[in-house]
């Protein structure tokens, strides 16, 4: 589902500190700040391969690094380092403002599964009165997740499922099924749930999960 790069965070973390060798290096000529030109491009090298290996050699950040590296011929101005170092740091930002949205992603997703197995655990052991409430925290968790996704606010189940509709985000079926499962909820806390069967309620979690799979994946 999805895989986070540990490898990719450490060479990212193994430029920084090559770009400090290339800074040390430092020196004032008469002209302008050089740097050491070995150091640079080995550093450069790495930068381009690591920038292609995450990017492509589409991207904005190869690109932009591609052309002020070959500017330089023979001698390997600080600014152009400096310059260079930038769109790095940038690219690593980018990288991993994505990282953390993938480990969120997966929390999202972890918790969902687990309200699935324990709404079923529940309806094996015969308990359909607790196997439908946590079919339904299953679903308003959904519902939150789509919601956020679509800046739609959270609310409680009917609001967000009346949100949902009026965002065109599902179809009118799938906002009758939502209040129906909302409505077989309420039943089963009001103590009303004896007119419900097993089936229902293993419909009801089949359901769930079915739009869950459809709606977030």
């Amino acid at each position: 589902m999805l895989k986070l790069d540990y490898t990719i965070a450490r060479k990212f973390e193994e430029l920084v500190e090559k770009g400090k060798k290339v800074n040390s290096s430092q020196q004032i000529n008469d002209i302008a700040a050089i740097v050491d030109s070995k150091l640079f491009q080995d550093w450069a090298n790495s930068a381009l391969s690591l920038l292609q290996q995450v990017f492509g050699e589409e991207s904005a950040y190869y690109r932009n690094f591609e052309a002020i590296y070959a500017k330089i011929i023979n001698i390997t101005y600080k600014e152009s380092f400096d310059n260079c170092r930038a769109i790095v740091q940038s690219a690593r930002t980018e990288f991993e403002a994505g990282g953390l949205t993938d480990i969120r992603l997966f929390l999202d997703h972890a918790v969902l599964e687990y309200l699935g197995e324990r709404t079923l655990d529940f309806l094996r052991r015969g308990d359909l009165s607790t196997a439908s409430i946590l079919a339904s925290v299953l679903l308003e968790q959904a519902l939150t997740l789509i919601c956020e996704s679509k800046t739609i606010p959270a609310g409680n189940l009917s609001e967000m499922n009346e949100a949902l509709y009026q965002a065109k985000v599902y179809q009118v079926g799938t906002y009758q099924r939502v209040k129906d499962w909302f409505y077989m909820k309420e039943d089963f806390i009001a103590g009303d749930g004896s007119r419900y069967r097993t089936a229902d309620v293993e419909d009801m979690l089949r359901g769930v999960q079915k739009f869950i799979d459809k709606e977030i994946g």
